[in-house]
């Protein structure tokens, strides 16, 4: 009985309804509200400006019902979130609410989004556009050359300009910026790269500087340095005071998860993001057993980000790393097919991780080249048949063609493997060669800045003048390299350097 009055109860209230509906003839009166749009408003392009400059923006705004606005009739909002995205929060930081921007920018450099909002007080209907602002400074991207002055070291940089670009150098950089980091003692080598993620530091750009007084990082930003900012506190296990490391090599595991290799009088450290391990052990690598003996490695070293190809300097012998988070090394295969007994004069790598080797037999006093792929047996073993080889210095892999570039004296040549022919490419007549490389773009790939892929197939030649002024007399190039042997084109000249020991690309 209680069901059947439930259900009819039910009924009732349905019919109701539908009727209420069916007498609804939509009969309302619709009215068009004012519109507004932008224009002089870049939200393709986005904004760039300076750290510690004036940043003007005025939009012009079109009214459909107001065609001589009142801006007493509107409220206007500018504000700034951290990054591009438009993902909440949804209301960012406000920084003007005048009808035009005009401010001075005081943000850190970085990346943020731009917001404009206009409100109609009559209505209470609010129009927004976003765009991406890019705030630099003198120093947001560039190339780092450390020099020799005197015997002791100096930071340089060519600071991109994205307006112009072009380049402005800057000599001494880090006393253009006030940063207190020693300089003192003879330069090693400077290498800009990611080496944590942004989850884990909001420093998570190493800019490293190596010379024989220490190793350290300097801001991203500002170049500034504390002690803290020494290598020493990337480490697990104490480390001498005097520690000081001759060269890093560092790689993107995956693409995305900084690799880094430490050298250190013959010894190898290693620190894997991808291994969650956010810091160096105070172990040697190069030992045949996790507490195994050291053995003494060469400093040149090469990786895909995984494996790592290394040479035992006591057994004449090439050694490899199996994975990122390897804790002792091994000798290589006999199915790898590397040579054994010989003195290994340089190893090194393009950024497509094709790898080569240039060495000496000591019994014959005869060099070969060796091309591998890293993890991989060789692909060729050749003897190199060339005048004056023996004198070979700087050598570098061009990552498009495959041609091997070495400087003897003032002068630069470029060998082909194929045909096993070297070509004079550069004479510097009597000034010295220090420094040959095509420098490595990790974003070379992406579209933060679209020069990285050209920049990154440029041959970067360093030379100074023996009779020159210490700390003026270095000179700095950059050539492209044509297929077919062809003669090396200049593409940019630098002077007023030192000694270049080192180039690195801080990029962004």
């Amino acid at each position: 009985m209680k069901k059947t009055l439930l259900y009819g109860l039910f009924s009732i209230i349905a019919v109701a309804i539908l009727a209420s509906c069916s007498k609804d003839i939509g009969n309302y009166d619709y009215h068009e509200i004012n519109q507004i749009t932008f224009t002089d408003f870049q939200s393709a392009t986005g904004y760039q400006a300076k750290s510690g400059e004036i940043l003007t923006i005025d939009p012009k705004l079109d009214m459909t019902k107001d065609a001589s606005p009142d801006p007493g009739n509107y409220s206007y909002e500018w504000s700034l979130r951290l990054g591009s995205s438009s993902a909440p929060p949804a209301r960012d930081s406000i920084i003007s609410v005048d009808k035009a921007l005009n401010i001075k920018i005081g943000l850190v450099a970085g990346t943020y989004s731009l917001q404009y909002r206009v409100t109609d007080k009559k209505t209470g209907v609010e129009f927004q556009k976003r765009a991406t602002l890019t705030v630099t400074t003198d120093i947001y991207e560039g190339y780092l050359v450390l020099n020799e002055v005197n015997g002791q070291s100096r930071l340089d940089m060519l600071s991109y300009k994205a307006t112009s670009n072009s380049f402005e150098q800057y000599t001494d950089v880090l006393k253009k910026v006030g940063s207190t980091l020693p300089m003192q003692g003879q330069p090693y080598q400077v290498l800009c790269m990611q080496y944590t993620n942004a989850n884990i530091a909001a420093q998570n750009y190493g800019i490293f500087v190596l010379t024989s007084a220490g190793t350290s990082r300097i801001n991203q930003e500002t170049f500034a340095y504390d002690q803290k900012s020494s290598i020493r506190y990337m480490f697990v296990g104490e480390t001498p005071l005097n520690f000081a490391p001759q060269r890093i090599i560092g790689e993107l595991s995956l693409g995305i998860y900084p690799l880094l290799y430490l050298f250190d009088n013959n010894n190898i450290y290693n620190y894997s993001t991808l291994a969650s391990f956010y810091a160096f052990k105070y172990s040697p690598l190069n030992s045949y057993s996790a507490s195994g003996t050291p053995f003494k490695l060469s400093p040149h070293i090469v990786t895909n980000g995984t494996a790592a190809v290394m040479y035992n300097l006591d057994k004449r012998n090439f050694v490899t790393a199996a994975s990122y988070n390897s804790v002792a090394l091994a000798d290589a295969a006999p199915t790898l097919n590397y040579p054994v007994g010989y003195d290994l004069i340089y190893m090194g790598k393009d950024y497509n991780n094709k790898a080569f080797a240039v060495m000496k037999d000591p019994a014959t006093a005869k060099y070969w080249v060796m091309r591998f792929n890293i993890g991989s047996a060789q692909t060729s073993l050749q003897q190199v048949l060339i005048p004056d080889f023996e004198n070979a210095k700087n050598f570098v892999l061009n990552p498009d063609w495959g041609y091997l570039f070495y400087s003897i004296g003032g002068k630069v040549y470029e060998y082909d493997l194929a045909l096993q022919q070297s070509k004079l490419m550069v004479d510097k007549g009597s000034e010295i060669i220090t420094y040959l490389d095509f420098q490595r773009f990790f974003k070379r790939l992406a579209k933060t800045n679209l020069n990285y892929p050209t920049w990154a197939s440029l041959l970067t030649v360093a030379s100074y003048d023996p009779a020159g002024t210490p700390g003026s007399n270095g000179t700095m190039e950059l050539y492209t390299v044509p297929p077919v042997n062809g003669q090396l084109i200049k593409t940019s000249s630098w002077t007023g350097f030192g000694k270049i020991v080192s180039v690195s690309y801080r990029e962004r």
